[in-house]
């Protein structure tokens, strides 16, 4: 957008409703980073584009198929309510499409509408009425899986003495607003390549009101509010760690763009050194055009790696020493059928068999592995127990390959598949949201982290028992864990580990700790197994999202992390002293996920090395793969590390 009409824009937001001249909105929903609801340059904010202003009224449609539009989605998307003023109307599509909605939207105030498939694509309207010298977000909003917050709060309340009442904005909704503006524009993103420079998100500069009467705040000035209050800590340069790892780390880097593809076909993946502790590879495979690379499993004998693309429809085999391509399965040739979405990918350990979890529908696609390394199509898995579309994602699979869990994000439960006779053996509420887990090396519970609803719901595991699961049966869930339970959103006092927008949530190959990325509060937290309980945080990046445990050399594990909006692989050395405990838990480096000289099969053109999501260490030291591993990697292993569970031989 030229300066001119930037001005004139927000000149009009600041003189009110009243000098706009703008009606209904459309919002494109395709797969470029940042612009995943796309309303166009009217409404470019400092390089967002994905919040617009409306009349009560006034009617906001949003387009994924749109004649001649090259942006036109490959994959399912939802359009669903996030964020919406008390009484206001709402949209909650029961099925991923690819399919044109609309909505009418008459409640003043702020909406924020969400992805179920893909969480981080938002997009926003305000519905402003008449008389507001500014944005007007309402009195009450109502954030799913949350609930109703007031804006505004007093200050003084419950002061001894009283004091008169003085009202300031609601922590959680500040938090928010400044998720929403670095989610959606890129140039927001945290690069750690320009270091000693200040990172400081710009936010459109213009007033917004919140609450009404003696309790409405006017902020001046959001991007003042937002900058004043959160921003502007100095990039480092980022320190190796000192003590190496065991192979090497697998990244997707899911929106970083490269010449041979359009950006609305972005990502690559990035090979990192254990030993070096530096980005090796870039690897993009621009002629199949993947399509938001996701998450990647290793064969058992690490040659090849399984990568999903979850904007897209495809599963790749690759060549794990140079990166080539070996085998694309596509569109139609899921024995003729489609895996629309295909998320997380893990083999299963007594079969080789490679299964890959549909999120765009409700299957799990099982492979047979051929001699030469490359997969064979088997079928489909129902993972629902009584039909609708479960939408899995990141699902685990038991040490002894008879079982799988998925969390079924559209239906909020989770999915216990039994292998002995290929049915569902359960199929149990969680949370809102429920997006991905993680299993004890013995079985004998896995943990779901909701999304949405800011939990992790602990469940009776494959091989658990009423002893162990706390009179649960498998697939029963046995507890919540609110991860919000130390923060306050009103006032934003935080009194221990908080994590909000939980994803990645495994279990650490001793079965000791439960790591969490949290995308919404920017934090790494950590549950302790045995009590089932929060017991540490550490800070992490924006948009934190990604968590797998590699080998340390000489015993114990590196938790390495990935974060959607910015460019480094944190190395969390979560028990530095192997004495089970997390009170020193320490971030002993990082690799910032950027290399313009290394081997690469395109040009990196934009968002160098950006949206870390799925994070895959080789070689693959859970319990059940750990022994399957080829003698040289075993031999380079502790006799802890190679029997993990105390157990196996």
């Amino acid at each position: 957008m030229k300066c001119s009409r930037m001005l004139s824009l927000i000149g009009g937001l600041i003189l009110g409703t009243t000098q706009l001249a703008f009606a209904d909105v459309t919002f494109t929903v395709n797969d470029t980073p940042g612009h995943w609801f796309d309303a166009g340059p009217t409404w470019d904010l400092g390089g967002g584009r994905s919040l617009a202003i409306i009349k009560p009224g006034d009617t906001v449609h949003f387009n994924q198929t749109v004649p001649g539009d090259p942006r036109n989605v490959e994959s399912r998307h939802t359009v669903t309510s996030l964020i919406w003023p008390d009484g206001g109307e709402t949209i909650d599509q029961d099925m991923a499409n690819t399919k044109n909605h609309a909505v009418t939207l008459n409640t003043e105030g702020l909406y924020v509408f969400v992805c179920k498939l893909h969480p981080y694509m938002l997009g926003a309207v305000i519905v402003n009425g008449e008389g507001h010298e500014g944005l007007y977000l309402g009195d009450n909003l109502t954030l799913l899986g949350v609930g109703s917050v007031p804006t505004t709060f007093d200050v003084n309340a419950g002061t001894n003495p009283p004091q008169p009442p003085s009202y300031a904005p609601t922590n959680v909704w500040l938090r928010a607003l400044r998720a929403f503006f670095i989610v959606t524009t890129p140039s927001n993103w945290k690069d750690y390549t320009k270091v000693g420079q200040q990172y400081k998100p710009a936010y459109p500069p213009v007033p917004v009101v919140l609450g009404s009467g003696p309790k409405q705040v006017n902020v001046a000035n959001l991007n003042a509010a937002l900058q004043g209050a959160f921003d502007g800590e100095i990039i480092e340069k980022q320190q190796k760690p000192r003590q190496n790892g065991i192979g090497e780390i697998w990244v997707d880097t899911q929106y970083e763009l490269t010449a041979g593809k359009e950006e609305w076909f972005p990502g690559t993946i990035t090979v990192v050194s254990a030993t070096a502790w530096d980005a090796k590879r870039k690897i993009a495979l621009p002629e199949q055009k993947m399509n938001n690379g996701h998450n990647m499993w290793a064969s058992h004998d690490q040659e090849q790696i399984y990568q999903t693309e979850w904007h897209g429809n495809s599963t790749y085999v690759l060549n794990r020493h140079n990166g080539k391509l070996l085998q694309e399965i596509k569109e139609g040739q899921y024995g003729g059928g489609t895996c629309h979405d295909p998320a997380h990918v893990m083999t299963r350990v007594d079969t080789q068999q490679v299964h890959v979890t549909c999120n765009g529908d409700n299957y799990v696609a099982e492979f047979n592995r051929l001699p030469s390394g490359l997969l064979q199509f088997n079928g489909f898995l129902d993972m629902s127990n009584n039909g609708g579309q479960t939408q899995p994602h990141a699902h685990w699979m038991g040490h002894d390959g008879k079982s799988m869990v998925t969390p079924n994000s559209n239906t909020n439960n989770s999915t216990l598949f039994d292998f002995f006779t290929y049915t569902v053996k359960s199929q149990e509420e969680t949370g809102p949201l429920p997006i991905a887990t993680g299993m004890m090396p013995d079985g004998s519970k896995y943990y779901v982290s909701n999304y949405l609803g800011h939990s992790t719901s602990v469940m009776c595991g494959p091989t658990g028992s009423h002893e162990t699961c706390n009179g649960k049966d498998p697939g029963e869930k046995i507890k919540d864990i609110n991860l919000l339970e130390n923060y306050n959103p009103t006032t934003g006092d935080i009194n221990g580990p908080i994590g909000g927008f939980p994803i990645q949530t495994p279990v650490s190959p001793d079965g000791k700790f439960v790591i969490i990325g949290n995308t919404l509060t920017g934090t790494i937290t950590i549950i302790d197994t045995q009590k089932d309980e929060l017991v540490a945080m550490v800070p992490c990046d924006p948009g934190c999202h990604g968590v797998n445990f590699g080998a340390k050399k000489g015993g114990g594990y590196y938790a390495y992390v990935t974060s959607k909006f910015a460019n480094r692989l944190i190395v969390l050395d979560y028990d530095p002293n192997n004495d089970g405990k997390v009170d020193d838990a320490v971030i002993a480096g990082a690799v910032v996920l950027v290399n313009d000289n290394g081997p690469k099969d395109d040009t990196i053109t934009g968002n160098r090395g950006q949206g870390g999501q799925g994070v895959l260490p080789v070689p693959n030291v859970y319990n059940g793969w750990v022994q399957q591993l080829p003698n040289g990697y075993k031999a380079q292993l502790t006799p802890a590390q190679r029997n993990p569970n105390g157990t196996n031989p």
